[in-house]
């Protein structure tokens, strides 16, 4: 390919890419090569990705119905209340906080009519526990009055734009919060952004340094590769705890062993990390 066919080929891309729009339709970045390249790189380091968690409310045959079914790991509103519990700590302490609140109330029904702070102290673990109980509380109150019970399965039958807008009404669930929800329990193709991804794209160049992380998602989940979403978001994450370079404050809870795949994209100059007319240097597997 000549320097002149290479520079049309550039030209098309970017002109594709900015069709997409979003909140910054002139910035380019990722495309879709550096995001593939990203996820085998980090895959390299720290393993494949658990898949274990897509399609996780899939129902037991012969156990009944929808909400009266038996789930073989979560509903719907199960995971949504796991990913509110999930805020502003960490998986150690949420995974806690669920655990403990679903066996101290076995049913929804259970949560929505006990007293506040009952609640509060079934998820004192997790941290924020007065905020949380009363937004989860507040949910509940609201399915009971809109659709006769405690329930989101109906939720599996819609679109993706009007399962966000059903769930972004209700206080304290952000757009992390619903692109979780869709990705990691309805296995749609949805790019959550949450603090480790927000702060490694910024390095990347792959959002503007003055994103902020909704801004973020909105322009990831244009330009990430459906295919590449899940993967990439776990990896991001676990490279997020774990890399010394990209670890918040540079202080990994468990340091990886091996050099980030990463490593030479990062903290180069602003112009150089932001330009969104040039392909950076391939990301190493």
């Amino acid at each position: 390919m000549t320097r002149l066919d290479e520079d049309s080929s550039m030209n098309r891309t970017q002109a594709g890419a900015a069709t997409l729009g979003g909140p910054f339709p002139n910035h380019v970045r990722p495309y879709p090569e550096e995001c593939q390249a990203a996820r085998d790189g980090l895959a390299a380091l720290h393993g494949e990705p658990s898949r274990w968690q897509l399609g996780e409310t899939h129902w037991e045959a012969g156990e009944g119905e929808g909400c009266d079914a038996k789930p073989l790991q979560a509903s719907v509103l199960d995971s949504l209340v796991r990913t509110i519990l999930s805020q502003n700590t960490t998986d150690v302490t949420s995974h806690a906080a669920f655990a403990n609140l679903k066996k101290v109330f076995p049913t929804w029904e259970g949560v929505r009519t006990a007293p506040e702070g009952t609640v509060e102290e079934a998820i004192r673990v997790g941290g924020l526990a007065d905020i949380k109980a009363a937004r989860i509380k507040a949910i509940l109150n609201t399915l009971l009055a809109e659709r006769g019970s405690c329930c989101l399965e109906y939720l599996r039958a819609l679109p993706d734009d009007q399962i966000k807008a059903d769930l972004v009404r209700h206080k304290g669930v952000g757009a992390k919060t619903v692109a979780c929800v869709l990705m990691f329990c309805l296995n749609r193709k949805e790019f959550p952004v949450d603090t480790h991804v927000w702060r490694i794209s910024k390095a990347l160049g792959w959002v503007p340094a003055k994103a902020t992380r909704d801004e973020a998602y909105e322009h990831l989940n244009l330009r990430v590769p459906d295919d590449v979403k899940y993967d990439l978001h776990v990896l991001l994450v676990e490279h997020g705890k774990k890399c010394p370079k990209c670890a918040k404050n540079g202080r990994p809870r468990k340091p990886a062993e091996g050099a980030c795949p990463l490593q030479h994209l990062l903290g180069q100059p602003e112009k150089g990390r932001n330009s969104t007319n040039q392909r950076p240097a391939s990301i190493r597997p």
